[in-house]
């Protein structure tokens, strides 16, 4: 499995590839190529699963989350591959180098790209182009992809002409630890989780935020995550009382984020762009409805939340809106009730076991054909 973030480094694709990688290491053995502090680990408790980091102390990597961090992985990844023997690969798209130095150093191991990002890839134009270009090249050499959304899929044969029989929709998975959890809300809590970057439009949020805490007594917006965001958003809770920001949760130990969570009123998201919305799943399973803007690349809308069931989703780039429906859910508590109840008993959520199965059978199934 190649993957740029690996716990404990932050990230939704990491999450993915540990959570599937430490349940098929019981019965194969599983190699991880990621970033961090170099070193090969094992874990005693998956003793099958070995994780190989390239060091990020290295001059290529002084920027963590620049250009250069992309070529440290891209090499690394060409040069542990080609002096090593797996019998398949599966590659997170993002940041979609890393596919063609596996491509390169194993040309005839069948390779598995995981759509965990899909058109638009990124807040910047420029970037988002060069990278369709790229990933629409990629998605005709790969062997077969796995997408985590049926809108990944769509944009997969819409955009790239990728054959729809190459292509298996296996969505996150949910923890067990969120939705045994009982949702004790503190009404006008308010909750975002997620990586802090510009595609997030935390901008919103915070704007929204301070109109409807007029409205709403005790209002507190808590922002839990990592990214190139943080400092500017650290520095905005110093002057807007009620906004908090949390260091981010590893991904390892779920009892803080699962605690946050659960003190929590609603979760609000205003991102641009969700192929799938893991962090939205998340609060679904407790109880906690969701705030959703409107979007064309959000697969959490109509795949997670529906408007007016478990949720209310409004218009995007509109912090008016957003505001409106949070003094709504305030002003109507039998709503609120309604929602959370339908929240907690979706039925769009699936176990990691589930996706770890449905995940090898997508790798036997690849390795056969070849």
């Amino acid at each position: 499995m190649i993957v740029e973030r690996f716990p404990p480094d932050i990230g939704g694709s990491g999450t993915r590839f540990h959570q599937i990688a430490k349940r098929l290491s019981h019965r194969h053995e599983i190699d991880i190529y990621t970033l961090g502090s170099a070193n090969t680990t094992r874990n005693s408790e998956y003793a099958n699963l070995s994780v190989h980091r390239l060091s990020m102390n290295r001059p290529l990597l002084h920027n963590k989350h620049g250009f250069d961090r992309v070529v440290g992985h891209t090499l690394s990844t060409y040069f542990q591959l080609f002096l090593s023997s797996h019998d398949i690969a599966d590659v997170d798209i993002w940041p979609i180098l890393p596919f063609f130095s596996t491509k390169l150093a194993k040309p005839k191991m069948p390779a598995i790209i995981t759509w965990n990002v899909v058109y638009p890839f990124s807040f910047n134009k420029t970037i988002s182009k060069t990278a369709a270009m790229l990933a629409s090249i990629a998605s005709k050499s790969s062997t077969h992809n796995i997408s985590v959304s049926v809108l990944a899929k769509t944009l997969l044969v819409k955009y790239m002409n990728v054959d729809p029989s190459k292509i298996d929709v296996i969505p996150n998975g949910v923890d067990e630890a969120f939705s045994k959890t009982q949702l004790e809300p503190q009404k006008g809590r308010i909750v975002f989780v997620g990586r802090l970057e510009p595609q997030k439009r935390l901008d919103l949020l915070i704007k929204a935020f301070r109109i409807a805490k007029a409205n709403i007594k005790g209002a507190e917006l808590h922002i839990i995550g990592a990214g190139p965001l943080r400092p500017q958003i650290v520095a905005a809770s110093e002057r807007i009382n009620g906004l908090h920001v949390h260091e981010p949760v590893a991904q390892a130990d779920k009892s803080e984020l699962v605690h946050q969570l659960s003190r929590s009123w609603v979760f609000v998201s205003t991102s641009e762009f969700e192929t799938y919305g893991l962090s939205t799943a998340e609060s679904l399973s407790m109880g906690l409805p969701a705030v959703l803007t409107h979007t064309p690349y959000n697969a959490a809308i109509g795949e997670l939340v529906k408007h007016e069931h478990n949720g209310l989703i409004v218009e995007h780039n509109q912090p008016e809106a957003i505001a409106k429906a949070l003094v709504r859910l305030y002003e109507n508590p039998r709503l609120w009730e309604t929602l959370s109840h339908n929240a907690k008993h979706s039925t769009c959520f699936h176990s990691w076991d589930e996706v770890a199965e449905k995940t090898e059978a997508v790798y036997e199934k690849t390795r056969k054909r070849q």
